[in-house]
């Protein structure tokens, strides 16, 4: 399909007219002004690209690319093939144009004008890596090593990247071996930027940066993700469709909506120097780190709302996928009707966790999780729902291993509301400063409970109370009211009644009773 003429000639004198004016020959000017880098880390670096002019212009049309094409995966990579050594755009047009996994070099723009779809080709074309095709390729990666690299739309509600996911979904409930690869994933190299597009239905994860740490360097901003939540009863759901994945260090991203099946920015292994601001989530498993959690460190999550989440805050892994994390902090954001405001566990291998008092232990390793220094700051949380489980809706739930607490975690000015109290195990120093509350809205009295139960819990040490709302009484008769260490009422006995009963920790008289 040609090109509209008229359209065409206009873009050209466009290019040709930024570039008298000296603004093509920096395509970051605004990415430079918004970095918002945190005091002390290294300024993520930007992608250097040259001036853009019709010279180094290249149009998929050029190189046989139609809207009628069922495949033009082959057009599209000799446009982007044809990007010279020195830098270049490739150009998608208005219209929808099917294609399978490409790859950009060094010094490409991707660009997506308005009203522009790249679709991937469907389940069952799209080509496998491997016979019996358990295996399929990203749909726009990077050459080994490419640095300097833009993905760009004109228009994030127009300029699309469409998975359609639906038959992947379906394929991987019948199949859970089927690797998926991302939409988008800069999974070597350094210097990217993903900007003002829309993806929508991937087969697995949106948008990736890095893989086993060997990409670096990423902005990712004003970028809208939509899949179908995995728990959805109106429509197929979606599966692991992560909405960016982060295994690399340097990375920004900002001013972005996500709503999709699984984590809406997730950090993994190798994340460090991470800084998430300004965005929206709506379904999905929230602001998420791990599982995979070795070399993880200095992420920081700010001014970001949350609405129907399942998750606000999560921390999670296991003994063999982890390491030292630290310098973690979460602050000035708001989340409504959230499963799970605030989630820290090492246990992510168990589908049924242990009881706190009979958690069993491990030696230490390098691998073992190592979660400390973290911060959770002007945070507010409402309306999360009642659930019966007893690991799952707690306004604070922190859960950490006999052989490795999780320590130094710092509450301040933080209100979580919530149906239930608190569930904290295996974690020193847990601190509340400056007016937090947290606040069981379905019975003052079970908040009493299960905030005291929080303290003794799984043998946690230097635990400070800072909670405005909690206050502790005590009882000097025989008998007492007793309770398990899941907050469960047993009963009102006496100290040697209790000693009858079989072993574990229970709560006498605002006492820990052991009973062997």
């Amino acid at each position: 399909m040609k090109t509209n003429l008229l359209q065409r000639t206009f873009f050209l004198s466009l290019l040709t007219l930024l570039s008298i004016r000296g603004e093509a020959d920096n395509h970051v000017v605004a990415e430079q002004t918004s970095q918002n880098t945190p005091e002390g880390w290294q300024t993520v670096n930007l992608p250097i690209i040259p001036d853009i002019t019709p010279h180094n212009t290249i149009y998929i049309t050029d190189y046989g690319a139609t809207i009628s094409s069922a495949d033009n995966t082959i057009a599209i990579q000799k446009a982007l093939n044809a990007v010279p050594a020195s830098g270049g755009m490739v150009v998608i047009p208005a219209g929808e144009w099917l294609c399978g996994p490409v790859k950009l070099k060094s010094k490409t723009i991707l660009h997506l004008a308005a009203h522009a779809t790249l679709k991937l080709l469907p389940y069952g074309i799209y080509p496998a890596i491997t016979s019996g095709g358990i295996k399929f390729d990203n749909f726009i990666d990077v050459q080994k090593n490419a640095t300097d690299i833009i993905i760009e739309g004109e228009d994030k509600y127009t300029s699309l990247f469409d998975g359609q996911g639906k038959e992947w979904w379906i394929a991987y409930e019948n199949n859970k071996s089927i690797s998926r690869g991302a939409v988008i994933r800069m999974s070597k190299g350094t210097r990217f930027l993903i900007r003002n597009v829309m993806v929508k239905n991937a087969p697995g994860v949106n948008i990736s940066i890095g893989q086993n740490g060997k990409g670096s360097h990423g902005t990712v901003h004003d970028v809208i993700i939509r899949e179908p939540a995995s728990t959805t009863k109106t429509e197929q759901p979606s599966h692991n469709t992560d909405g960016i994945s982060v295994w690399g260090p340097y990375v920004n991203i900002y001013n972005c909506d996500i709503d999709n099946g699984d984590d809406n920015v997730v950090v993994d292994s190798d994340g460090r120097f991470v800084h998430v601001w300004n965005c929206t989530f709506g379904n999905g498993h929230g602001a998420s780190m791990g599982s995979y959690t070795s070399n993880m460190h200095d992420i920081l999550w700010e001014n970001i709302n949350f609405f129907n989440t399942e998750s606000g805050f999560r921390l999670k892994s296991q003994r063999g996928r982890s390491g030292d994390v630290y310098n973690i902090t979460f602050r000035n954001c708001m989340m409504k009707n959230v499963n799970n405001p605030i989630y820290i566990e090492c246990w992510y291998d168990k589908s049924i966790k242990p009881e706190p008092p009979y958690a069993p232990s491990a030696l230490q390793t390098s691998t073992t999780p190592n979660f400390h220094d973290i911060l959770i700051q002007n945070v507010t949380s409402v309306g999360t729902p009642y659930k019966k489980s007893s690991k799952s809706n707690f306004p604070v739930y922190i859960y950490g291993l006999p052989e490795e607490h999780v320590r130094n975690i710092t509450f301040d000015n933080v209100l979580v509301q919530a149906e239930k109290g608190m569930f904290v195990a295996y974690c020193d120093n847990i601190n509340f400063i400056n007016g937090c509350k947290i606040i069981n809205s379905k019975s003052t009295s079970k908040i009493i409970e299960e905030q005291y139960q929080a303290e003794i819990i799984g043998n946690c040490n230097s635990y400070v109370t800072g909670i405005n709302t909690v206050s502790m009484t005590t009882s000097t008769d025989s008998s007492a009211k007793v309770y398990d260490v899941q907050g469960h009422y047993l009963g009102v006995m006496t100290q040697n009644q209790l000693l009858k009963k079989k072993p574990g920790i229970y709560l006498w008289n605002s006492k820990k009773i052991l009973v062997r």
